[in-house]
């Protein structure tokens, strides 16, 4: 670099003063470390995502994919800056050593943050959840806006976003890793011949699996669950794709009400019933 630098300076000292070909160069060489850190981030991180296999339809490699290019980019970045200073005659030991005693203090004052920092990493590392997944934690239910290795960001279905951090979660469910189940419960008058409603039941749960993509079985139909105080309550579960469970319960109480309605049968509402002594 000693060489180039030199050579460069002796070409622009026959059209420049000394002075202002000095700091022509030193432009020079910084624009090529910047170029050098550019180049090296684009290709260390393609690199690693395509030996890790990282797709970015993926949601977990996607989450990855971004926690190693910020990670790649703070280790580029950080190198290029102490070759820039080592460039320019700047003494980079003292330093090094001092950011290693301030690394220290910062690791004994900081204990919290490590603890979040090591908690992400063990998140993305089991696959517990990523961006997108529809999620419960500490209570708090939404979608993963953001995750990091220090906090995750959830959005809730009213545009409340809340700020976890990683070492602070104690409880976690996942509802985008499985199937979820639709459940619909609905009431029939106590009047109802309970073996008609089973038999247009059977044909109708194979009319739901072929109608909704999102149920990925043949829903089912459990029969009575509950006497209630003016219905007799009857049950409907089916397996949807995951996080589509609450659309399929709407469609599907939709097509109950359509099918009783054909078929005569009575969706009580609550009733009262006053009896009272003959004088």
């Amino acid at each position: 670099m000693d060489g180039a630098r030199t050579y460069l300076l002796d070409i622009l000292e026959g059209y420049f003063h000394q002075a202002f070909a000095g700091v022509l160069v030193a432009l020079a060489v910084v624009a090529f470390f910047l170029i050098l850190g550019f180049m090296s981030n684009k290709i260390l991180s393609h690199s690693l995502k395509h030996f890790l296999k990282l797709r970015k339809t993926d949601p977990r490699g996607k989450t990855i994919g971004k926690l190693i290019t910020n990670l790649i980019r703070v280790v580029v970045w950080f190198i290029i800056l102490i070759m820039i200073l080592d460039e320019f005659g700047v003494q980079i030991a003292p330093i090094l050593a001092s950011a290693g005693v301030l690394g220290l203090a910062i690791g004994f004052g900081a204990q919290s943050i490590v603890k979040d920092f090591l908690a992400g990493f063990f998140f993305i590392v089991e696959d517990a959840y990523n961006e997108g997944d529809i999620v419960e934690i500490n209570g708090f239910w939404g979608t993963v806006e953001k995750m990091g290795l220090r906090a995750t960001h959830i959005k809730s279905w009213k545009g409340v976003v809340k700020i976890v951090t990683n070492g602070d979660i104690s409880s976690l469910e996942n509802y985008s890793k499985a199937d979820n189940i639709a459940i619909v419960n609905v009431g029939v008058d106590y009047d109802t011949d309970l073996d008609k409603v089973e038999s247009i039941m059977q044909p109708f749960m194979e009319e739901l699996k072929e109608k909704y993509d999102m149920i990925t079985d043949t829903p089912s139909y459990l029969g009575v669950t509950e006497l209630a105080d003016s219905s007799i309550n009857i049950r409907v579960v089916a397996y949807t794709v995951p996080n589509t469970q609450f659309g399929i319960e709407r469609k599907i109480r939709k097509d109950i009400v359509n099918l009783f309605r054909e078929n005569d049968i009575e969706i009580p509402f609550p009733q009262l019933v006053v009896h009272g002594n003959e004088s």
